[in-house]
Protein backbone atom coordinates (compact mmCIF):
# COMPACT_ATOMS: atom_id res chain seq x y z
CA UNK A 1 0.00 0.00 0.00
CA UNK A 2 1.46 3.42 -0.75
CA UNK A 3 0.03 7.24 -0.31
CA UNK A 4 3.20 9.00 -0.48
CA UNK A 5 2.51 12.71 -0.71
CA UNK A 6 1.64 15.34 1.52
CA UNK A 7 -1.37 16.72 -0.76
CA UNK A 8 -2.93 13.94 -0.37
CA UNK A 9 -1.05 10.76 -0.14
CA UNK A 10 -0.88 9.08 3.04
CA UNK A 11 -0.55 5.49 3.20
CA UNK A 12 2.47 2.91 2.90
CA UNK A 13 3.49 -0.14 0.75
CA UNK A 14 3.72 -2.60 2.57
CA UNK A 15 7.30 -4.87 1.83
CA UNK A 16 7.29 -7.42 4.44
CA UNK A 17 10.47 -8.33 6.04
CA UNK A 18 9.15 -11.03 8.10
CA UNK A 19 11.64 -14.36 8.66
CA UNK A 20 10.32 -17.67 8.06
CA UNK A 21 6.87 -16.20 6.79
CA UNK A 22 4.48 -18.64 6.36
CA UNK A 23 3.45 -19.88 2.63
CA UNK A 24 0.46 -18.15 0.88
CA UNK A 25 -2.44 -20.32 0.67
CA UNK A 26 -2.49 -22.15 -3.02
CA UNK A 27 -6.08 -20.63 -4.32
CA UNK A 28 -7.42 -24.21 -5.35
CA UNK A 29 -7.54 -25.02 -1.76
CA UNK A 30 -9.13 -22.18 -0.84
CA UNK A 31 -12.95 -21.88 0.29
CA UNK A 32 -14.97 -18.76 0.08
CA UNK A 33 -18.61 -19.05 0.46
CA UNK A 34 -21.04 -16.54 -2.09
CA UNK A 35 -24.36 -16.05 -0.78
CA UNK A 36 -25.19 -17.00 -4.57
CA UNK A 37 -24.40 -19.79 -6.51
CA UNK A 38 -22.86 -17.59 -9.35
CA UNK A 39 -19.82 -17.08 -7.22
CA UNK A 40 -19.82 -13.18 -7.32
CA UNK A 41 -21.26 -10.80 -4.42
CA UNK A 42 -21.63 -6.82 -5.08
CA UNK A 43 -21.61 -4.56 -2.24
CA UNK A 44 -21.37 -0.74 -1.97
CA UNK A 45 -17.85 1.03 -0.78
CA UNK A 46 -16.27 4.53 0.57
CA UNK A 47 -14.09 6.80 -0.53
CA UNK A 48 -12.66 8.67 1.93
CA UNK A 49 -9.31 10.52 1.71
CA UNK A 50 -8.43 8.36 -2.03
CA UNK A 51 -8.98 5.43 -0.80
CA UNK A 52 -11.10 2.69 -1.34
CA UNK A 53 -12.77 1.64 2.11
CA UNK A 54 -14.33 -2.01 2.52
CA UNK A 55 -16.63 -3.35 5.12
CA UNK A 56 -15.56 -6.29 6.73
CA UNK A 57 -16.67 -8.45 9.32
CA UNK A 58 -14.43 -10.77 11.86
CA UNK A 59 -16.29 -13.28 13.67
CA UNK A 60 -19.18 -11.69 13.02
CA UNK A 61 -18.96 -8.66 14.18
CA UNK A 62 -20.25 -5.36 12.92
CA UNK A 63 -18.71 -3.88 9.66
CA UNK A 64 -15.23 -3.38 10.15
CA UNK A 65 -13.04 -0.41 8.25
CA UNK A 66 -10.70 -2.31 5.40
CA UNK A 67 -8.69 0.15 2.61
CA UNK A 68 -8.36 -2.13 -0.41
CA UNK A 69 -5.20 -1.74 -1.14
CA UNK A 70 -3.91 -3.53 -4.41
CA UNK A 71 -0.13 -1.67 -3.20
CA UNK A 72 0.39 -3.86 0.33
CA UNK A 73 1.99 -7.29 -0.16
CA UNK A 74 -0.11 -8.83 2.55
CA UNK A 75 -3.39 -8.61 4.31
CA UNK A 76 -3.22 -6.33 7.52
CA UNK A 77 -5.60 -5.87 10.72
CA UNK A 78 -4.75 -3.10 13.36
CA UNK A 79 -3.39 -4.46 16.55
CA UNK A 80 -6.13 -3.14 18.90
CA UNK A 81 -8.82 -4.52 16.56
CA UNK A 82 -7.20 -8.06 16.61
CA UNK A 83 -6.70 -7.81 20.19
CA UNK A 84 -10.26 -7.03 21.08
CA UNK A 85 -11.44 -10.09 18.97
CA UNK A 86 -8.93 -12.65 21.17
CA UNK A 87 -6.95 -13.05 17.95
CA UNK A 88 -3.47 -14.67 18.73
CA UNK A 89 -0.71 -12.87 17.92
CA UNK A 90 2.55 -15.24 16.34
CA UNK A 91 5.83 -14.30 15.18
CA UNK A 92 7.13 -10.91 15.02
CA UNK A 93 8.30 -9.53 12.10
CA UNK A 94 8.45 -5.72 10.24
CA UNK A 95 7.61 -4.44 7.28
CA UNK A 96 8.72 -1.45 4.99
CA UNK A 97 6.14 2.14 4.87
CA UNK A 98 6.22 4.51 2.21
CA UNK A 99 8.43 6.54 4.66
CA UNK A 100 11.63 5.30 6.09
CA UNK A 101 12.32 2.72 8.98
CA UNK A 102 10.59 -0.55 9.89
CA UNK A 103 7.42 -0.85 11.40
CA UNK A 104 6.64 -3.96 13.35
CA UNK A 105 3.66 -6.90 12.69
CA UNK A 106 3.50 -10.13 14.34
CA UNK A 107 1.88 -12.80 12.22
CA UNK A 108 -2.15 -13.87 12.64
CA UNK A 109 -3.03 -17.77 10.89
CA UNK A 110 -5.70 -19.08 9.26
CA UNK A 111 -8.39 -16.07 9.89
CA UNK A 112 -11.89 -15.96 8.19
CA UNK A 113 -13.29 -12.69 6.71
CA UNK A 114 -17.09 -12.00 5.69
CA UNK A 115 -18.00 -9.14 3.28
CA UNK A 116 -21.51 -8.55 2.11
CA UNK A 117 -23.18 -11.69 0.97
CA UNK A 118 -19.11 -13.18 0.80
CA UNK A 119 -17.09 -15.71 3.21
CA UNK A 120 -13.94 -15.96 2.51
CA UNK A 121 -11.95 -17.95 4.76
CA UNK A 122 -8.08 -18.89 5.96
CA UNK A 123 -6.18 -15.68 5.50
CA UNK A 124 -2.33 -15.64 6.73
CA UNK A 125 -2.96 -11.94 8.33
CA UNK A 126 -1.04 -9.71 10.49
CA UNK A 127 -1.15 -7.35 12.92
CA UNK A 128 -0.43 -3.59 12.83
CA UNK A 129 -0.44 -0.15 14.29
CA UNK A 130 -2.94 1.58 12.05
CA UNK A 131 -3.13 4.44 14.32
CA UNK A 132 -0.31 6.75 12.54
CA UNK A 133 -2.77 6.29 9.16
CA UNK A 134 -5.68 6.64 11.05
CA UNK A 135 -4.65 9.77 12.55
CA UNK A 136 -3.32 10.79 9.21
CA UNK A 137 -6.42 10.69 7.02
CA UNK A 138 -9.05 11.92 10.05
CA UNK A 139 -10.67 8.67 9.95
CA UNK A 140 -10.59 4.74 11.17
CA UNK A 141 -9.20 2.29 9.58
CA UNK A 142 -9.08 -1.27 10.91
CA UNK A 143 -7.42 -3.47 8.02
CA UNK A 144 -5.78 -3.45 4.59
CA UNK A 145 -7.21 -6.04 1.83
CA UNK A 146 -3.54 -6.61 0.17
CA UNK A 147 -2.37 -9.53 -2.32
CA UNK A 148 -3.79 -12.00 -0.59
CA UNK A 149 -7.16 -11.09 -1.30
CA UNK A 150 -6.41 -9.92 -4.86
CA UNK A 151 -4.69 -13.41 -5.79
CA UNK A 152 -8.41 -15.08 -5.24
CA UNK A 153 -10.76 -13.08 -7.35
CA UNK A 154 -11.29 -11.01 -9.68
CA UNK A 155 -12.30 -7.71 -8.37
CA UNK A 156 -14.63 -5.06 -10.21
CA UNK A 157 -14.24 -1.14 -8.50
CA UNK A 158 -16.71 1.06 -9.86
CA UNK A 159 -15.52 4.62 -8.70
CA UNK A 160 -18.60 6.37 -10.46
CA UNK A 161 -21.48 4.31 -8.61
CA UNK A 162 -18.93 3.26 -5.66
CA UNK A 163 -19.77 -0.74 -6.40
CA UNK A 164 -17.51 -3.29 -5.69
CA UNK A 165 -18.04 -6.62 -7.27
CA UNK A 166 -15.75 -9.66 -6.05
CA UNK A 167 -16.02 -13.01 -8.14
CA UNK A 168 -14.48 -16.33 -8.52
CA UNK A 169 -12.35 -16.61 -10.97
CA UNK A 170 -14.12 -19.38 -13.22
CA UNK A 171 -17.32 -16.85 -12.63
CA UNK A 172 -15.75 -14.32 -14.51
CA UNK A 173 -16.54 -12.96 -17.75
CA UNK A 174 -14.48 -10.06 -19.58
CA UNK A 175 -17.03 -7.06 -20.04
CA UNK A 176 -17.56 -5.45 -23.14
CA UNK A 177 -16.50 -2.09 -23.77
CA UNK A 178 -13.48 -2.32 -21.83
CA UNK A 179 -9.74 -2.60 -23.08
CA UNK A 180 -7.68 -5.26 -21.55
CA UNK A 181 -4.41 -4.71 -20.53
CA UNK A 182 -1.60 -7.48 -19.37
CA UNK A 183 -0.49 -7.64 -15.82
CA UNK A 184 2.85 -8.50 -14.62
CA UNK A 185 2.92 -9.63 -11.24
CA UNK A 186 6.13 -9.54 -9.37
CA UNK A 187 6.88 -9.73 -5.64
CA UNK A 188 3.16 -9.98 -4.85
CA UNK A 189 3.02 -6.61 -7.20
CA UNK A 190 1.07 -5.82 -9.81
CA UNK A 191 2.13 -4.11 -12.89
CA UNK A 192 1.12 -2.30 -16.02
CA UNK A 193 2.94 -0.49 -18.68
CA UNK A 194 2.38 3.30 -19.17
CA UNK A 195 3.98 6.34 -20.37
CA UNK A 196 4.68 9.70 -18.84
CA UNK A 197 5.70 13.19 -20.90
CA UNK A 198 6.41 16.70 -19.43
CA UNK A 199 6.14 19.78 -21.04
CA UNK A 200 10.20 20.33 -21.14
CA UNK A 201 10.27 17.16 -23.89
CA UNK A 202 10.81 14.48 -21.69
CA UNK A 203 9.15 11.02 -22.28
CA UNK A 204 9.49 7.69 -20.10
CA UNK A 205 7.82 4.55 -20.65
CA UNK A 206 7.60 2.52 -18.02
CA UNK A 207 6.43 -0.45 -15.84
CA UNK A 208 3.91 0.93 -13.05
CA UNK A 209 2.53 -0.49 -10.08
CA UNK A 210 -1.25 -0.21 -9.79
CA UNK A 211 -1.43 1.02 -6.10
CA UNK A 212 -5.49 1.36 -5.06
CA UNK A 213 -4.43 2.36 -1.33
CA UNK A 214 -2.50 5.66 -2.96
CA UNK A 215 -4.21 8.76 -2.94
CA UNK A 216 -1.40 9.67 -5.69
CA UNK A 217 -1.68 10.45 -9.78
CA UNK A 218 1.52 9.17 -10.45
CA UNK A 219 5.04 8.68 -9.22
CA UNK A 220 8.07 8.17 -10.77
CA UNK A 221 11.82 8.84 -10.46
CA UNK A 222 12.40 11.04 -13.45
CA UNK A 223 10.64 13.84 -11.36
CA UNK A 224 14.18 14.45 -9.94
CA UNK A 225 15.70 15.00 -12.93
CA UNK A 226 13.54 18.34 -14.15
CA UNK A 227 14.07 21.57 -13.35
CA UNK A 228 10.61 22.64 -13.07
CA UNK A 229 9.90 20.24 -9.96
CA UNK A 230 8.43 21.36 -6.32
CA UNK A 231 9.78 20.68 -3.16
CA UNK A 232 7.43 17.74 -1.21
CA UNK A 233 6.94 15.30 1.88
CA UNK A 234 6.24 12.05 0.99
CA UNK A 235 6.22 8.66 3.11
CA UNK A 236 3.35 10.20 4.93
CA UNK A 237 1.35 7.75 7.17
CA UNK A 238 3.62 4.76 8.47
CA UNK A 239 7.26 5.57 8.70
CA UNK A 240 9.27 8.67 9.09
CA UNK A 241 8.28 10.96 6.34
CA UNK A 242 11.34 11.71 3.56
CA UNK A 243 11.65 14.47 1.11
CA UNK A 244 10.54 14.53 -2.14
CA UNK A 245 9.58 16.23 -5.15
CA UNK A 246 6.29 16.77 -7.31
CA UNK A 247 5.96 17.91 -10.93
CA UNK A 248 3.23 18.69 -13.68
CA UNK A 249 3.30 15.98 -16.39
CA UNK A 250 1.66 16.62 -20.29
CA UNK A 251 0.31 13.50 -19.95
CA UNK A 252 0.21 10.07 -18.70
CA UNK A 253 -0.68 7.34 -21.05
CA UNK A 254 -2.09 3.07 -20.30
CA UNK A 255 -2.97 1.16 -22.96
CA UNK A 256 -5.04 3.54 -25.07
CA UNK A 257 -5.97 6.52 -22.54
CA UNK A 258 -4.26 9.27 -22.12
CA UNK A 259 -5.17 11.48 -18.71
CA UNK A 260 -3.97 15.06 -19.62
CA UNK A 261 -1.93 17.53 -16.37
CA UNK A 262 -1.73 13.86 -13.72
CA UNK A 263 0.58 15.88 -10.56
CA UNK A 264 3.65 13.37 -10.54
CA UNK A 265 5.64 12.60 -7.49
CA UNK A 266 8.89 11.26 -6.38
CA UNK A 267 9.82 9.66 -4.62
CA UNK A 268 9.04 6.73 -1.76
CA UNK A 269 11.98 5.62 0.81
CA UNK A 270 12.75 2.56 -1.34
CA UNK A 271 13.20 2.24 -5.11
CA UNK A 272 10.11 -0.03 -5.03
CA UNK A 273 7.57 2.29 -4.01
CA UNK A 274 8.65 4.87 -7.01
CA UNK A 275 7.20 3.73 -10.01
CA UNK A 276 3.25 3.97 -9.20
CA UNK A 277 -0.35 4.46 -10.64
CA UNK A 278 -3.15 5.47 -7.44
CA UNK A 279 -6.71 6.22 -7.35
CA UNK A 280 -6.44 10.04 -8.48
CA UNK A 281 -5.61 8.07 -11.77
CA UNK A 282 -7.94 5.01 -10.91
CA UNK A 283 -11.00 6.39 -10.16
CA UNK A 284 -11.31 8.21 -13.33
CA UNK A 285 -12.18 4.42 -14.56
CA UNK A 286 -14.27 1.36 -14.00
CA UNK A 287 -11.42 -1.17 -13.19
CA UNK A 288 -11.67 -4.63 -12.64
CA UNK A 289 -8.33 -6.44 -11.29
CA UNK A 290 -7.62 -9.96 -12.94
CA UNK A 291 -4.97 -10.88 -10.85
CA UNK A 292 -5.29 -14.73 -11.44
CA UNK A 293 -5.29 -14.14 -15.35
CA UNK A 294 -2.50 -11.46 -15.35
CA UNK A 295 -5.00 -8.63 -16.49
CA UNK A 296 -6.41 -5.52 -15.91
CA UNK A 297 -9.69 -3.97 -17.46
CA UNK A 298 -10.20 -0.45 -17.86
CA UNK A 299 -13.18 1.50 -18.70
CA UNK A 300 -13.41 5.03 -18.62
CA UNK A 301 -16.06 6.81 -15.73
CA UNK A 302 -17.27 10.46 -16.15
CA UNK A 303 -14.34 11.35 -14.29
CA UNK A 304 -12.31 10.67 -16.36
CA UNK A 305 -11.74 14.36 -17.68
CA UNK A 306 -11.64 15.82 -14.85
CA UNK A 307 -8.81 18.08 -13.83
CA UNK A 308 -6.23 16.82 -11.61
CA UNK A 309 -4.74 20.12 -10.13
CA UNK A 310 -2.04 22.17 -9.69
CA UNK A 311 1.10 21.83 -7.59
CA UNK A 312 0.80 23.23 -4.34
CA UNK A 313 3.57 25.44 -2.82
CA UNK A 314 6.88 24.71 -2.60
CA UNK A 315 6.87 24.36 1.12
CA UNK A 316 7.21 20.51 1.45
CA UNK A 317 4.21 20.81 3.58
CA UNK A 318 0.65 20.85 3.04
Amino acid sequence: MSSQWAIGSLFAIAVLCFPNSPAQNNPSDQNDVFANKAGSATFPFEMSQGEVIVPVSIRGSRPLRFVLDSGSTRTLIDKTVAASFGLKEGKAGSLQGAGRGPIPIHALQNLDLQMPGLETKHYDCFTIDLTPVSKSVGTQEDGILGYSFFARFVVTTDFETKHMTVELPNAFKPPPNFEELPLEIRGRWAFVKGELAFSDSVTVQDSFFIDSGSSDAVDHPIVKKLKTQTAATSGVGLGTPVEGALALATFFRIGSFTLKGPIVGCCGATDATSRMIGTEILRRFTVVFDYPSSRLFLKPNRAFGQSFGTLPPASGKQ
